[in-house]
């Protein structure tokens, strides 16, 4: 198992210090997912319209995925 960090980035920086061991990039995406729509409908994420992401990155700093949320203006 492989520790990741999911941080927040939304016009500042939140960073994991702390991550959690998952077993493949299946459950990286999952959890990912997961935490970014639970973090915006708990409210513990405001959404402001701003773009907001998580990024994951392993142990060595490397970015492995991301989850990017965004307001498309137009559609609205």
């Amino acid at each position: 198992m492989e520790r990741f960090f999911f941080h927040i980035m939304n016009g500042k920086a939140i960073l994991d210090d702390i991550g959690i061991e998952l077993a493949d990039m299946d459950q990286v995406r999952a959890e990912a997912i997961r935490a970014s729509g639970q973090m915006l409908s708990s409210g513990l994420q405001k959404w402001n319209g701003q773009a907001w992401q998580m990024i994951v990155t392993n142990a060595s700093d490397t970015i492995v995925f991301g989850v990017n949320c965004s307001v498309d203006r137009h559609g609205l």
